[in-house]
């Protein structure tokens, strides 16, 4: 459905006194079992998410969105969030809220679930007899840098940096870059995968280290597992685990913000990430997660 034949069939049942959402659903039911999308920030997910609900979800089945579950987590948090690493203390408070919310979707019996949810092995443990989890990987340094940018564009929410909010000259945003790379923020970012297929933040590379056998054996339980830079592969995995032809469309809307700021601010960022010492910066903040991605990605042919 066209976005201008939504809008307007919304404005006519608003105008009867009603509000209504519209949400793409299935034609038909899915007779096998529910299917958990693990939606990993970056890594495609828009395009294919809208790809899989399309093929997969049923009536009252909605995508889980991003804002109001930060909202949710700020009202439970307690401390004060003044410093860049208070905000980083709050990112580990809302992906544990996060992993309650994905527990109770999973609950209701869905025939599709999604949204940026992290897993953890209770989760999968409890829940693969129910539903077959799926997911899709990036390439690490490529997935941070693409989750920089858009963040630094799109996101208005001053407690998850980088925004849009400040530091948008050239100087300011290279400084800004510089400090989170530097920071546990930089060290969170580079290390989401884990946190997604875990529940939490490697706490150091040592760590990071250590948790490799979980994120092996977590991933071990998924029924699919794509790579973006092969979504051909992942469409027929779907295909074949759920009898539904699922075809992605290509929605990169990172580069869809096209004004002469945006593009300024995303050359800016561009070249800077692609410098000698701040690829060499990314290569170690990503080297496990690296290690992870190329593993499964040799395993998974």
């Amino acid at each position: 459905m066209s976005l201008n034949i939504k809008k307007t069939l919304k404005k006519i049942i608003q105008k009867t006194g009603y509000d209504i959402a519209l949400h793409r659903i299935a034609s038909s039911k899915n007779n096998n079992k529910s299917v958990a999308f693990i939606h990993i920030p970056k890594c495609g997910g828009v395009s294919i998410d809208t790809a899989l609900r399309a093929q997969l979800a049923q009536i009252g089945e909605r995508k889980i969105t991003r804002n109001p579950l930060i909202a949710s987590s700020l009202l439970s948090y307690k401390k004060e969030l003044k410093s860049l690493n208070d905000k980083c203390d709050f990112s580990e408070h809302h992906n544990q809220e996060l992993q309650r919310i994905l527990t109770y979707h999973l609950n209701l019996n869905w025939q599709y679930v999604s949204g940026h949810l992290p897993v953890n092995s209770k989760i999968l443990n409890h829940f693969t007899p129910q539903y077959n989890f799926i997911t899709v990987l990036r390439n690490p340094v490529e997935r941070f840098i693409s989750n920089y940018l858009f963040n630094k564009q799109t996101n208005t929410m001053a407690i998850m940096p980088p925004n849009s909010l400040e530091n948008l000259t050239s100087d300011s945003l290279i400084k800004e870059a510089k400090e989170i790379l530097s920071s546990r923020r930089g060290w969170q970012m580079a290390n989401t995968s884990t946190l997604f297929l875990t529940g939490r933040y490697p706490k150091d590379q040592a760590d990071a280290e250590n948790m490799q056998v979980e994120v092996a054996a977590n991933l071990a339980k998924f029924k699919v597992i794509g790579f973006l830079d092969n979504l051909a592969k992942f469409e027929q995995d779907c295909f074949t685990l759920t009898g539904k032809q699922i075809k992605i469309e290509q929605r990169n809307i990172t580069e869809q913000l096209a004004s002469s700021e945006q593009t300024k601010l995303q050359d800016t960022l561009k070249a800077f990430f692609n410098e000698p010492n701040t690829l060499k910066k990314l290569n170690e903040l990503c080297q496990v997660e690296m290690d992870n991605y190329l593993t499964v990605k040799q395993q998974i042919k």
